[in-house]
């Protein structure tokens, strides 16, 4: 099997086929319409936790088994039934489609594979093993989950507050030394301690002393 290439992708308004209507369905349909993706479900019949996420604008459902027609505009294809046959009916019909496929445990069927997702604000961190382990990547996810807190989520979008002005007002130097000063741990100390007005005025104190 060939390497997987890592890939984050804008799913913002794109539409995705999901094949399926089950637990596996329904995690893929909530992380993709979380995601802003445009979500067109196929399955005879869904779990009801699955079919309250149908809205019919930005997730509908078709109601019957899978043709090669339903493939439609879908950039991204999931299936994810428990029949063998029909998954890699779906996978062959996306690979001639020249779209891209993930059959859930199925490397083997996959153009694409999805990792194990740690978030926190802007903050992703993606494992995978290349399928070889699901479970391995979700424990290195966990592990990495006690490394990485909720204060990522402050931290990250208190230093994007910061990127346009020091971009357009500050000299190729001087924006070294204000990351190198804002990123040195002690504004990240400062909000793990609950003190984020202090660090928020770490950053723009740094700010100011290097527009002087």
């Amino acid at each position: 099997m060939s390497r997987f290439y890592p890939i984050y992708v804008e799913m913002q308004n794109k539409p995705v086929l999901v094949v399926g209507g089950g637990t596996v369905a329904f995690r893929k349909v909530k992380t993709l319409l979380d995601h802003g993706a445009i979500v067109r479900i196929v399955s005879p019949k869904l779990l009801p936790e699955l079919e309250e996420l149908v809205d019919f604008e930005r997730c509908t459902w078709k109601e019957k088994e899978y043709t090669s027609d339903d493939l439609e505009d879908a950039i991204l294809v999931f299936s994810c039934t428990e029949d063998e046959k029909v998954n890699g009916t779906v996978a062959k019909h996306t690979r001639d489609a020249l779209r891209l496929i993930n059959v859930v445990d199925d490397p083997e069927k996959c153009t694409f594979i999805v990792p194990s997702i740690l978030e926190r604000g802007d903050l992703s961190i993606a494992v995978s093993t290349g399928g070889s382990s699901p479970i391995v990547a979700h424990q290195i996810r966990a592990e990495l989950e006690e490394r990485y807190g909720d204060e990522y989520k402050e931290y990250l979008s208190l230093l994007k507050s910061f990127r346009k002005e020091v971009k357009s007002r500050l000299s190729t130097a001087q924006k070294e030394k204000f990351w190198d000063r804002v990123t040195d741990g002690e504004v990240l100390q400062l909000i793990q301690k609950g003190q984020l007005d202090h660090a928020k005025g770490v950053v723009e104190n740094c700010f100011r002393s290097l527009l002087g």
